[in-house]
């Protein structure tokens, strides 16, 4: 567990930057690093907050604040620090990548029996795949013309192979 009480200084700020091994403040005050898995420096064990901050899947991150840091107070004072808002802006981009993969999963199971048509549309129409307004470029035109083409010639060859059952 993270002993909380390592989160204020002597005059009961928050700690910030001095939290992360990264910044070379006095060591005794570093709980964290910025590294995708912990690390241990001189002997002492180092958390990777962005660890925590992935496997809690809070993207509003308020469980994650109140559960690894201070308070949310705490987690407010360190994202007006534009360095580890940096850090964080990354974080969080990640995040949303992971939970869209989880949920693309999701509906890819759902619609593994082939009872579930909406999934199976959703899925075929490439739903996650949200293009910008206007008209679509030529490459992107291009590239469904392909995929339209191939998805015809293997609709084609199961109509002919239907056919030979007749």
């Amino acid at each position: 567990m993270i002993d909380k009480s390592k989160f204020k200084d002597g005059q009961g700020r928050y700690l910030t930057q001095s939290l992360f091994l990264e910044f070379q403040y006095d060591p005794t005050f570093a709980v964290f690093t910025f590294a995708g898995e912990d690390k241990e420096y001189n002997g002492k064990k180092y958390i990777s907050l962005k660890k925590l901050y992935l496997n809690e899947e809070d993207p509003i991150e308020y469980r994650f604040a109140t559960k690894y840091l201070f308070d949310w107070e705490h987690w407010q004072k360190m994202n007006e620090n534009k360095i580890l808002r940096a850090h964080f802006d990354q974080w969080r981009e990640e995040l949303e990548i992971l939970i869209r993969s989880d949920a693309i999963r999701s509906i890819r199971d759902m619609s593994a029996d082939g009872s579930n048509f909406q999934a199976m549309k959703w899925l075929a129409d490439r739903g996650w795949d949200k293009r910008g307004a206007g008209r679509p470029s030529k490459a992107e035109k291009e590239r469904e013309s392909r995929i339209k083409d191939r998805l015809d010639d293997e609709f084609n060859a199961d109509v002919i192979r239907l056919r030979e059952f007749e």
